[in-house]
């Protein structure tokens, strides 16, 4: 089928190239050879005017045109999935269909562990698969790589609607052993002792915990970088070094660790975490079943007191 000229069937093509920035990468993508990608690159290029992807030492990258087409042709892509999928009603009972989630190994392990027991029990047929959060935590919800993205507020993309999912509080998290912490926690006991941090992916992106920080007038001493949240609690024990944590894990891992936990000697805002989809997917019920699951599963959790 062709429109204005346009062998629709190298939407798909067009798309994978615009992502990967690579014909052999999209060919995997693709599930076909690269010579025939090549060929769909040429008839793409032959339709556009265009050079689209352009050799620039051993990479390719986008000409300013490609460059200006990448997000509509991600949208129209996207739109054309959730119109398909969406011509048959959602049965969760029956359903086989596979949902990406993106979320902190925070969130993993204080609300999605319990999500997957309710998915388990109302839907057999689905598969849940869960990605860390990266540099750029909206990025793979604007590609249309995820299907759900759970972050703090100030991480969320205002492009695409979102839902406050659950809030929690931060706390100071140390060792039991720690004599520092025999006392109430001053606010010159918590920047004069030395802390654990934690910093994702490459970029060592800060977390909303330290950008609140960041704010205070006084610097804290970083001593251990963590890559996870959930590794934090245990870097503490044995050590005169305290973290900053969110209280629902805080008190997850006190159960079972010999740690101390202490309120924040200064005000610090709640932390506020969001739910996003692609604003395309709106009218997909799939959807729209999983975060209503989400929302059930997030009113079970305990409340920071």
């Amino acid at each position: 089928m062709r429109f204005k000229r346009l062998d629709l069937n190298l939407l798909m093509a067009l798309d994978a190239m615009l992502t990967e920035r690579s014909v052999t990468a999209a060919a995997r993508r693709l599930f076909l050879s690269q010579s025939a990608t090549s060929g769909a690159l040429a008839r793409l290029r032959e339709h556009f005017h265009d050079e689209l992807l352009v050799p620039v030492g051993r990479r390719m990258i986008l000409t300013p045109f490609a460059q200006s087409i990448v997000e509509p042709v991600r949208r129209l892509m996207l739109q054309i999935e959730t119109t398909v999928g969406s011509g048959a009603r959602f049965d969760p009972e029956t359903a086989t269909r596979k949902f990406t989630i993106s979320a902190s190994d925070y969130v993993t392990e204080v609300l999605l562990a319990g999500l997957v027991v309710a998915v388990a029990k109302d839907a057999p047929g689905v598969i849940l698969e869960f990605v860390p959060s990266l540099d750029n935590p909206a990025g793979p919800l604007e590609a249309g790589d995820i299907d759900l993205l759970i972050t703090p507020d100030i991480f969320a993309s205002p492009g695409h609607p979102s839902e406050l999912l659950f809030e929690d509080e931060h706390v100071v998290v140390g060792w039991s052993g720690n004599p520092r912490l025999d006392e109430p926690l001053s606010a010159d006991t918590f920047f004069d002792l030395g802390h654990v941090v934690v910093r994702f992916a490459r970029a060592r992106a800060p977390t909303f915990a330290d950008m609140q920080i960041a704010e205070l007038p006084a610097q804290r001493r970083i001593e251990t970088i963590a890559a996870s949240f959930t590794s934090v609690p245990r870097m503490v024990v044995g050590t005169n070094r305290v973290a900053v944590m969110h209280r629902r894990l805080a008190e997850m891992y006190a159960k079972n660790l010999p740690l101390s936990v202490h309120a924040l000697p200064f005000d610090f805002p709640p932390l506020r975490e969001m739910i996003q989809s692609h604003s395309v997917r709106l009218p997909d019920e799939g959807l729209g079943w999983l975060k209503q699951l989400l929302h059930r599963q997030a009113a079970t959790i305990d409340l920071p007191p």
